[in-house]
């Protein structure tokens, strides 16, 4: 699969990154950024909080493997503006028992609007509409109330806790596909 229709709702849009993508926005290269996705992007474009460590793994990533397109990061675009507003994306294939990893930031002055409820919103109901994928887990960390607002406006339940070695305790949310 090299190319996916962009995923729309009623504020944002939901567009899959390409590797070149990925490579312009983890070189801060604004104007190919811009050519490449089609939104605006903040000078300098950097990504939202939490973004900085995983876009360049998810651009080597896509190098390697343009067929996984969808399965790694998207980008938040505002529908009005066509601003981007964050990104969002899941950590690979489904595990083995079916389940894909969902995770999601936007910018800062973009928090508290429900746009990342939204993001969240549109890609699980991506996900959970392919054959491979029996439901998507996120975890937040237990002291992120937004993240977890987040997590319960796109339909994930709270199935358990976790001690992460670097979060420290995570809500582990859950979303399964609808029998």
């Amino acid at each position: 699969m090299d190319h996916l229709t962009p995923l729309t709702g009623g504020r944002v849009e939901m567009r899959p990154l390409t590797a070149d993508a990925l490579t312009a926005w983890t070189a801060g290269d604004r104007p190919a950024l811009e050519r490449l996705t089609g939104a605006v992007f903040p000078d300098p474009p950097a990504p939202p909080p939490l973004m900085e460590d995983a876009l360049p793994f998810m651009r080597d990533r896509m190098r390697e493997h343009p067929d996984e397109l969808g399965l790694w990061a998207w980008l938040c675009v505002r529908t009005a503006n066509g601003r981007a507003v964050g990104s969002a994306g899941f950590g690979g294939h489904p595990d083995e028992d079916g389940f894909l990893v969902l995770g999601y930031a936007v910018y800062p002055d973009c928090a508290g609007a429900g746009l990342a409820s939204e993001a969240a919103l549109l890609l699980a109901d991506w996900a959970l509409g392919r054959p491979d994928v029996t439901g998507i887990r996120i975890t937040a960390q237990v002291h992120n109330p937004a993240s977890l607002r987040v997590a319960a406006k796109a339909g994930f339940v709270a199935v358990g806790r976790a001690q992460d070695p670097e979060a420290g305790e995570v809500v582990i949310l859950e979303r399964r596909v609808s029998k």
